[in-house]
């Protein structure tokens, strides 16, 4: 089993598209100390904007960093003079990064990271069916279980190990601009658990979706099958399912992975009740079926 996971590894390795992908995370990573600082100066600004244009529309303030913005009152109808006041009082948002933010890049990176896994997954053994590698492989193991195996744990790891060092990549790249502008504050306590917990969450997100995009290319023989069944169903089917039928979303894959990922639901509804262990559990039922239906398949069908 040892000798064929290497083997998998190594094929992995040698695909253009794990390549061209490690390419483009590699860019991400040299161009992250200048894009996220900008990215968060902008942020900031479009949020000022909206505070003042919702103080001069006399809507509801909103609360940020457990600051109320201040509002003006009504009796001053005259709209110049309504923005002129609303621009002297309310704050300008800090526009530096800080490295307790951190988490914000993570859950804002993490759908490209696990839609990446996805395509890798799928591409990992669909590309392989179109070029007969399977066949071939199977004439000097004929175990087809155990090819399946090691071909899914060396995905697996791959995926996961290659999540988590870009993230730690990501954070040591961004790590000496937040010395320099001395905006490490708040890093101290229960923060390197918490953004540890969370990376390696992400993580573990994206190991499952290349199991899944795995899965379905195992199923459908081929990369594109995979990629029009897996976003049809995660991004249409459960997306209408779990926005029509609110019960049902605590039983479906896309919303239990959104809780497990980010600990909440923050997409227009939540998931009541449920926690990120039980989000787990969930989860874990969902690969194990599907895996297993992927597993029984290649084991019956004839792949010739």
């Amino acid at each position: 089993m040892r000798r064929l996971v290497r083997v998998e590894l190594r094929r992995l390795w040698t695909r253009r598209s794990v390549r061209w992908s490690l390419l483009g995370v590699f860019l991400a990573i040299v161009a992250a100390p200048a894009l996220v600082p900008w990215a968060f100066g902008e942020q900031a600004r479009i949020n000022h904007d909206a505070d003042i244009e919702r103080c001069v529309q006399d809507r509801p303030p909103k609360t940020r960093d457990g600051v109320t913005m201040p509002t003006i009152p009504a009796d001053v109808a005259a709209p110049a003079q309504r923005e002129r006041l609303c621009d002297e009082v309310t704050p300008t948002l800090d526009p530096d990064f800080h490295l307790r933010e951190l988490d914000e890049v993570y859950r804002t990176t993490a759908p490209l990271l696990i839609i990446g896994g996805f395509l890798i997954g799928a591409s990992s053994i669909g590309a392989d069916w179109q070029a007969g590698v399977i066949p071939t492989v199977l004439t000097w193991e004929g175990r087809r279980l155990r090819v399946f195996t090691a071909r899914l744990v060396a995905l697996v790891a791959a995926v996961f190990a290659a999540v988590v060092a870009w993230q730690a990549f990501l954070a040591g790249s961004l790590a000496p601009y937040t010395l320099v502008e001395d905006t490490t504050g708040g890093t101290g306590g229960d923060w390197p658990r918490t953004i540890g917990g969370l990376g390696l969450r992400v993580a573990a997100i994206g190991a499952a979706a290349a199991a899944f995009g795995f899965a379905l290319a195992l199923i459908g023989r081929g990369t594109a099958a995979a990629l029009g069944a897996g976003f049809a169903y995660l991004f249409v089917f459960e997306n209408v399912i779990g926005t029509q039928f609110e019960p049902l979303r605590r039983w479906l894959v896309f919303w239990n992975a959104l809780v497990f990922v980010k600990g909440m639901f923050e997409a227009g509804g939540d998931v009541p009740d449920r926690t990120v262990a039980a989000a787990a559990v969930i989860l874990a039922v969902w690969a194990t079926v599907i895996l297993a239906g992927a597993a029984l398949v290649f084991r019956r069908r004839d792949v010739v």
